[in-house]
């Protein structure tokens, strides 16, 4: 039984040693009493406190009316909840969550209100964060894919209230990837940055312009009336982005840029579709190799700056003609030496031009019968592959790329049966077809019903291929009967040099942890992009690493002989839990980046020694995160922090030299950071070996 004569004790310890920062006042509001907790989230002693007002504490943020009805609802109901944000004694701000309740004392008129608070400053912190992070781009702080399909959507509402035109631009920097490779990937960054804010300078209030990925933009032009309204901001748009780039020290850097555009309502569709014919548009110009803008449809102009595209016809004739082949890349799993499967990609065997690749032709053809028929070509050739390698006893799977437009098709499920019937001995469930996850929502929303059913009557699964570059990631795998995504290959490939890509192919292992979706990395061109990707806990890679396209009858003889690469057995074998893999990952880090340096200390006179900061590395993305999810002791993550800014010093000391011009002392004093960069990854080392 409760001991009545310790309640008062119990409450008191109870009221002192809660959590929760808890005040009491009188009913004049003056501060009767308070805990060591709200103490701490104010900053102010209990003797400052005493007999005050909690208006001492008052941010300013709230309005005098938010009070008002704050003590209304006490009054009248004897409780309110909500968020506060107040000022602690050294003046910061912090937000809070507060409930106040009206207590009154028995037997007499004395009232006492007893508030309990929880300082959220921290999560409201980051879920600001998540907001920025959700509907802007990190680097250029420029709206991103999400937030653009709401801007989007908003302009063509308002076009078609105002009868007015909207322009979709897709805006792609002329010759970017040099200046990574010369000045590194920093000052690339810097480059991007100040590109984004001469776009902006150039735009109305109305205009939107989003960073779309790499140094690709998408711009939506609004309250355009006609073509000329838009070539005239692109003219301008053009000549400011082409101005000198005063980026490093003593040099400048002149770039140019192409824009493709499309006009709604004459171009009607999706932004996906938009953003398409933008792009298609985007790529005839480049193909001219010409700084220029371009308007999509434009016939006169296509031919002059667009030589290579074909006709629906001679890709229709080439189709029956049996001119087109499929090569197949092999989907290995790295922790077992399994061979996945395979992805069956399209080439054109041209009479006269040769072996023609995908990009040199589809873009022709897109949404059109044309790219109908391609795909039932595609997926009765791909069939007949596989059921000859099933009867040879080789179990592979195949996987083939369809279009949502084609999938969407009312017809389709009808003409797939068709070809599914030509091989009835055939198990379907080795036959994977991927979708293009660059469409808009609403275009892959559209073919659930389609998903779903080639699940159920043929057992055919679905994968997302170049998983990361559409609208909505997340949404598509909610909505989504998907049992695969494959990572874009462009964020795999760049993954080793840009911290941004990796943070995205992390992001996206984790996701596709998360929901237990099977996910497969394109792109894999090393050796160490596959150890990498295995610490990551990314098992299935697909690329030049390890084969390239191949012609079917290639594939057997291939599979036969294929053994895994030793320096993947190893690094498997190595990582045999989260620590050590994530030390192994710490490790590939400090040894690409050394690398990198090596090769740049030791590049011509025109290039620029890189500078590496820790919170733009590989290396100090992994050491934030070491902090955060402790896989290894706090301790030790501080030595290493300490280790590798020490590291940095240096690197920076070197700049100053290479800089300066004096070579020679920079490669002298770089055989020390050599020596230092060893002593850390054995350190790290040491510590997997704990």
């Amino acid at each position: 039984m409760f001991d009545l004569k310790n309640q008062g004790f119990l409450l008191m310890q109870l009221f002192q040693k809660a959590q929760e920062g808890m005040i009491i006042t009188d009913e004049k509001a003056r501060i009767l009493a308070c805990n060591e907790a709200f103490c701490q989230i104010s900053g102010f002693s209990e003797q400052e406190l005493i007999g005050q007002n909690p208006s001492i504490l008052s941010s300013g943020r709230q309005d005098k009316d938010f009070y008002t009805n704050m003590w209304l609802t006490i009054e009248e109901t004897g409780f309110w909840e909500g968020e506060v944000w107040n000022r602690k004694k050294d003046g910061s701000f912090y937000a809070e969550l507060l409930s106040v309740n009206k207590v009154s004392v028995p037997g007499t008129d004395n009232v006492h209100y007893l508030g309990m608070m929880s300082d959220i400053t921290k999560m409201k912190e980051h879920h600001a964060s998540l907001e920025k992070l959700a509907h802007y781009d990190a680097l250029t702080s420029l709206p991103n894919r999400n937030l653009l399909e709401d801007r989007f959507n908003q302009a063509v509402a308002k076009a078609n209230r105002n009868h007015e035109m909207l322009a979709v631009c897709f805006l792609d920097l002329d010759d970017f990837k040099p200046v990574n490779d010369t000045y590194g990937h920093h000052v690339g960054d810097l480059l991007l940055i100040e590109l984004a804010e001469r776009i902006k300078s150039q735009l109305r209030k109305e205009d939107t312009v989003s960073r779309y990925g790499g140094d690709e933009f998408v711009i939506l032009l609004s309250e355009i009336h006609s073509r000329a309204d838009c070539d005239a901001i692109l003219q301008k748009l053009l000549h400011a982005v082409s101005q000198p780039y005063q980026l490093v020290e003593g040099r400048q850097i002149t770039i140019g840029a192409s824009i493709g555009y499309t006009l709604y309502p004459f171009d009607k569709g999706s932004l996906g579709s938009l953003i398409e014919h933008a792009d298609q548009t985007l790529y005839q110009i480049k193909n001219a190799g010409k700084s220029a803008f371009l308007m999509y449809g434009d016939t006169e102009k296509v031919k002059e700056i667009s030589k290579g595209s074909y006709s629906h016809a001679a890709i229709f004739s080439a189709i029956d003609d049996e001119q087109m082949r499929l090569f197949f890349q092999p989907k290995i799993d790295m922790t077992s030496g399994d061979i996945v499967g395979f992805e069956a990609l399209v080439r054109w065997q041209h009479p006269s031009k040769g072996l023609l690749s995908p990009i040199e032709f589809l873009p022709s053809i897109n949404e059109s019968e044309v790219e109908v028929r391609l795909g039932h070509y595609v997926i009765r050739e791909a069939l007949k592959c596989l059921a000859n390698w099933h009867s040879y006893g080789l179990k592979l799977r195949v996987s083939v790329n369809l279009s949502a437009y084609h999938l969407a098709r009312n017809s389709f499920i009808k003409n797939l049966e068709v070809i599914c019937n030509e091989f009835p001995d055939l198990d379907l469930s080795y036959f994977q077809i991927e979708i293009l996850e660059s469409h808009a929502l609403d275009e892959l929303s559209s073919i659930q019903t389609v998903i779903s059913e080639c699940e159920k009557k043929f057992n055919i699964s679905m994968a997302l291929d170049d998983f990361g570059t559409g609208y909505s990631s997340l949404s598509h795998i909610r909505t989504l009967s998907i049992k695969t995504i494959k990572i874009d290959q462009s964020f795999v490939r760049n993954m080793l040099n840009d911290a941004d890509d990796y943070k995205i192919v992390e992001s996206v292992i984790s996701l596709a942890n998360s929901f237990n979706i099977e996910v497969i990395a394109e792109g894999v061109e090393s050796l160490k992009h596959a150890q990498i990707l295995l610490c990551m806990g990314c098992k299935i890679a697909q690329g030049y690493a390890i084969a390239r396209p191949m012609p079917s009858e290639s594939v057997l003889d291939w599979a036969c002989n294929f053994y895994m690469p030793e320096v993947i057995v190893i690094e498997n074998r190595k990582n045999d839990c989260l620590r050590t893999s994530q030390l192994r990952l710490f490790m590939h880090f400090l040894e690409i980046e050394v690398e990198f340096l090596k090769s740049n200390i030791k590049s011509k006179t025109s290039s620029n020694f890189p500078l590496i900061s820790l919170t733009h590395s590989h290396c100090g993305f992994w050491l934030k995160k070491a902090k955060s999810i402790q896989f290894i002791e706090e301790l030790h993550v501080e030595q290493l922090e300490n280790q590798y800014s020490k590291l940095l010093k240096f690197i920076s000391n070197i700049h100053v030299l290479y800089q300066c011009g004096d070579r020679q002392s920079a490669q002298i004093a770089f055989q020390d950071i050599e020596e230092e960069y060893k002593t850390l990854i054995e350190a790290v080392n040491n510590l997997r070996n704990r």
